[in-house]
């Protein structure tokens, strides 16, 4: 006996925020009897052509593409359409990611971290840094650019007593600010996949170059995420 069914969606295209001129991706699963056809809605009732794929592709997102896209589902037997998925498009943060290695140790400790590119050399190491610690914790970002395919990272400490040293290494967004020595800005932040409201402040930096580096720390192990700097007062 076939069962023959009207289609039916498993999962949703998801609402997100893209930066302008980004790739994005809008996907829907959908079952059903087969075949199934799909077609792609922005903002209601404009049709996109040729979008009559399960994942409907943005390669070059701009300003005026941002808005609700719609999925329409159809077999011989019915047709459904997607929840509205928002797309917001905002302009481009300057960013890269570079490694962020976090160092534990007693305060004021001095420390080296040294570093090779190859596992087979470990027996080379290259001094990157040497500094005392300011608090029990602290990051090093490594600003080598271009980034190798690999990299080993080593910390020890002078002396003896107290801490011993320990590391973790993370990938860690650095931000480039710009404006007015003296001026203030707020980094924001948002989830690039969900609510497309949901902005939250990170922090507040008065700028002491006319170009400088902020270190998004908290995004180590979360969701992919964007920014926005708001100037401030």
């Amino acid at each position: 006996m076939t069962v023959l069914t009207p289609p039916i969606i498993d999962s949703q295209p998801q609402s997100q925020t893209a930066f302008v001129g980004s790739a994005v991706d809008l996907y829907v699963s959908a079952h059903g009897s087969a075949p199934l056809s799909f077609q792609w809605f922005f903002n209601g009732s404009n049709s996109i052509p040729g979008a009559t794929e399960l994942t409907l592709e943005l390669p070059d997102v701009q300003f005026a593409q941002a808005g609700a896209y719609t999925v329409t589902v159809t077999n011989a037997f019915g047709a459904l359409t997607s929840a509205p998925a928002m797309l917001v498009v905002i302009p481009t943060v300057e960013h890269r990611l570079v490694p962020g290695v976090l160092l534990r140790g007693q305060t004021g400790s001095p420390v080296k971290l040294d570093y090779v590119n190859d596992v087979d050399l470990a027996g080379n190491w290259i001094p990157l840094a040497a500094f005392a610690l300011a608090g029990e914790s602290q990051f090093y970002f490594d600003l080598i650019e271009p980034l190798p395919t690999q990299r080993f990272y080593r910390v020890s400490q002078a002396g003896s007593g107290g801490v011993f040293p320990t590391s973790a290494l993370g990938m860690v967004p650095a931000l480039t600010l710009a404006g007015a020595v003296g001026t203030s800005v707020r980094v924001d932040y948002i989830n690039q996949f969900g609510p497309t409201t949901a902005w939250v402040a990170l922090d507040t930096v008065t700028l002491t170059n006319t170009s400088q580096l902020f270190f998004d720390t908290s995004a180590i192990g979360q969701p992919p995420r964007l920014w926005r700097v708001v100037p401030g007062p």
